[in-house]
């Protein structure tokens, strides 16, 4: 058995546990994916799986090594990636059964509340990239520790290969995204088209409302400061 001689640094865990990262609403359309990414999605299946079955072998030997206290936040990072690979594969023959276990349990909400499918590409592109670069920075010296070395380095090969599917899948569903349903009147210029009057004069859509171009009633109404006025005292 050989046990990793290394120690968590403590100043690197707290800044890494800390850190928040907004992901961009990118949108992306309902259903399942376009002929077009039927070959990247069935290789980015199979990425999925493979981050599970070497993640799985990289905990194993990270807690018979000793180096648990080293992965642990990158183990349960990695296993948010997982959790988001194995939800856009939910209907997949090969994944039902592990979105099944995970939408009944502790996934449960996610499920509910239909965060699933192409919904996750994008998530779990941004989570999975982020991992692949804290990995490399950070636990590069542990590459050479057998077998816990072998199973880091073929979970970030099997995670740096989706990453690139995710993306290519990405980029074929932007292209064929229709174009912003946002209408801009006036060709170009930044203007409004009046509703209901998209033929009307640019110059008169303003005049006809003006209040000082109303012409006044004649029909006896109120005039203000006309008639007689009376003093006071008289």
């Amino acid at each position: 058995q050989v046990t990793i001689p290394l120690k968590h640094p403590s100043s690197v865990r707290p800044s890494v546990a800390g850190m928040v990262i907004p992901l961009p609403a990118i949108p992306v359309p309902d259903g399942p994916p376009p002929p077009e990414c039927q070959e990247d999605m069935k290789r980015l299946k199979w990425c999925v799986v493979a981050m599970i079955v070497f993640g799985l072998g990289r905990a194993i030997f990270a807690f018979l090594q000793n180096a648990i206290s080293l992965d642990l936040w990158a183990l349960v990072s990695l296993f948010i990636s997982i959790v988001m690979g194995t939800f856009i594969f939910k209907d997949d023959e090969h994944l039902q059964s592990f979105y099944n276990c995970l939408s009944t349990t502790i996934c449960s909400m996610c499920a509910e509340g239909r965060q699933d499918g192409l919904h996750c590409l994008v998530p779990f592109m941004m989570c999975t990239l982020i991992n692949v670069v804290f990995d490399l920075f950070m636990r590069y010296q542990l590459f050479g520790y057998a077998p816990y070395g072998i199973f880091l380095v073929g979970s970030l090969i099997a995670q740096s290969v989706a990453v690139f599917f995710s993306y290519r899948v990405f980029k074929t569903l932007r292209g064929q995204s229709p174009d912003s349903g946002f209408e801009m009147g006036g060709g170009g210029g930044g203007g409004y088209a009046r509703p209901g009057g998209a033929d009307a004069p640019a110059q008169a859509n303003f005049e006809d409302g003006r209040a000082e171009q109303t012409a006044p009633s004649r029909g006896g109404g109120f005039v203000p400061f006309a008639g007689q006025g009376n003093r006071l005292g008289s």
